[in-house]
């Protein structure tokens, strides 16, 4: 076989595996959203109940261990700063959609997460009344197998 020859199988067979690598992505990642989708679901409800029962020892549990609130302020200091800026009560919320899970390519900055994922949520404040309706994009992150709010 020439040298010629062996380039081009060459060139063919890594364009093959870059196509395959391309095809494979998309159904990798449908699979993967559906074995995290409900444990993500899980940590979303629990956390956005702990929020709308005022459950502040839960919704602090739920906070990410990597994220910048939690490194900044423990419990006690958590505490003060929602007495000191009380949130705005939650009436109802839906979860609208889970969506861009990822794995976590920002390793340097953010070391202890494994994957990040948006989860769209629609909510209703009590003050707000029931017809005015926000949406919001909550980063949830998945370390060391859990899924927390970011």
């Amino acid at each position: 076989m020439s040298g010629k020859r062996i380039k081009i199988i060459l060139c063919a067979v890594v364009a093959i595996m870059l196509a395959g690598l391309l095809i494979w992505d998309v159904p990798r990642n449908k699979i993967e959203m559906l074995l995290e989708k409900s444990a993500i679901e899980k940590a979303a409800n629990n956390y956005l109940k702990a929020e709308k029962e005022g459950d502040l020892k839960q919704a602090y549990a739920l906070l990410a261990p990597s994220s910048d609130y939690k490194k900044t302020y423990s419990y006690d200091e958590y505490l003060k700063d929602i007495a000191n800026h009380p949130p705005v009560k939650i009436s109802t919320y839906r979860i609208v959609n889970i969506c861009r899970l990822r794995d976590n390519d920002v390793r340097d900055k953010y070391p202890g997460v494994d994957k990040f994922v948006q989860v769209e949520v629609d909510v209703t404040f009590k003050h707000s009344g029931e017809n005015s309706i926000f949406n919001y994009s909550f980063t949830f992150l998945k370390e060391k197998g859990v899924w927390y709010k970011g």
